[in-house]
C-alpha cells in the first residue's frame, strides 16, 4: 500500500515513516461493476485512491449534462477531497465501471494525523489546494464549452 501512496499526488515525497502512518489509516478494497465508492449526498469523509479500473462520476442533480463521465486512475488519482476538506455532503457519486481496486483512507483520522504533524499537514494541504485549483480550471473550461454549445 505504501507504494501506491508514494506515487499519489498528495503523498509523493513523504518519508517512509510518514507514509507508514498514513497507510495505517487506509484499507485496500476490491469493488464490482456498479458498486459505489462514494454515494451522492453521503456525509462520509473518506478519501479514495483509484489503483486499478475505472469509475463513473454520477450526479442526479444535473439535467443539462449526461451525468456520467468515465475516469481511470490516470485521469484522477484522488476522490472525495472536497468533502474531506469541507465535511459537507458528497456532491456526486463515484460508481465502478467494471472491476475496481481502490484504497480508502479514513478521512477523520487523516485530518487528525495532519493536525498532529503540521509539517505533513502543510504539504498535503498545499497539494490539495493545487489539485482543487486544477480541477476548478478544468470545470471552468467545461462550463464555457457547455455555454457555447447552448448558445448562452
Amino acid at each position: 500500500m505504501i507504494e501506491v501512496l508514494e506515487r499519489n499526488s498528495l503523498f509523493r515525497g513523504l518519508s517512509d515513516l510518514q507514509l507508514e502512518s498514513i497507510a495505517d489509516l487506509a484499507s485496500r478494497n476490491e469493488y464490482d461493476d456498479g458498486d459505489f465508492l462514494i454515494k451522492e449526498d453521503d456525509k462520509n469523509t473518506d478519501l479514495y485512491i483509484l489503483c486499478n479500473g475505472s469509475v463513473e462520476i454520477v450526479s442526479n442533480n444535473s439535467t443539462k449534462t449526461s451525468g456520467e463521465v468515465v475516469l481511470s486512475s490516470e485521469d484522477k488519482d484522488v476522490f472525495g477531497e472536497i468533502n474531506w476538506l469541507t465535511n459537507s455532503k458528497r456532491t456526486a457519486g463515484v460508481r465502478c465501471h467494471g472491476p475496481v481496486e481502490a484504497i480508502s483512507i479514513d478521512g477523520a483520522k487523516l485530518m487528525a494525523y495532519l493536525e498532529k504533524t503540521p509539517e505533513v499537514g502543510f504539504i498535503v494541504t498545499r497539494r490539495i489546494a493545487r489539485l482543487l485549483s486544477e480541477r476548478m480550471e478544468e470545470s471552468n473550461r467545461l462550463l464555457k464549452q457547455i455555454l457555447w454549445n447552448e448558445h448562452i
